[in-house]
């Protein structure tokens, strides 16, 4: 999936871009502070999602997701807003807009939209797999999770194997995955 971040503010748009890299699900994040940008970066990549700032130096974020609507067919969009209460999203962008997200609320919100718009891979394991996945991700070893949840090494280790089959990662970046996962399921 191919992200697109619009927003002004340096330090907020770093904190985003980073916030949507953190998802697994996410391939790419393009960042752009004004609509010329973004829409430089539109026309030369395939974007699916995008998250847009409604003030603009250039222009409002608003007809840009209405220009991003028409060249990319499927695009969800996510609105920041200083004002979301405020925002009256327009009809032809409706059913793109996915959440609209007050600048002040803006990280665990964020987090939230995501989850519930990719869907995360993690949600395809088993109940104990997703178990032993976020004890993997909290450093535990194969021993100590079969010692916890009271099964044999082999059986953690066909469990572990099947993660990460299940999730197209070897077992070394498993370990870092399900580690970032962990870590994001306690920001939320």
């Amino acid at each position: 999936m191919h992200c697109l971040v619009v927003e002004d503010e340096r330090i907020l748009l770093d904190l985003l871009g980073s916030v949507v890299e953190s998802f697994n699900e996410i391939n790419t994040v393009f960042k752009a502070q004004t609509v010329a940008a973004a829409e430089a970066i539109s026309r030369e990549h395939q974007l699916d999602l995008a998250l847009l700032d409604l003030q603009l130096p250039d222009g409002e974020g608003s007809a840009l997701g209405r220009d991003l609507v028409v060249r990319h067919a499927g695009i969800q969009l996510i609105v920041l807003s200083g004002a979301a209460e405020q925002f009256v999203c327009p009809i032809d962008l409706q059913p793109a807009v996915k959440a609209v997200i007050d600048k002040a609320n803006a990280f665990a919100s964020l987090r939230n939209s995501l989850n519930s718009i990719l869907q995360p891979a993690e949600q395809q394991l088993t109940r104990r797999q997703q178990e032993i996945y976020n004890l993997i991700g909290t450093g535990q070893s194969t021993k100590e999770i079969a010692e916890l949840i009271g099964c044999s090494v082999a059986t953690v280790e066909t469990h572990r194997k099947a993660i990460a089959s299940t999730l197209g990662m070897s077992g070394a970046e498993l370990i870092r995955v399900a580690t970032l996962f962990t870590q994001r399921q306690g920001i939320q």
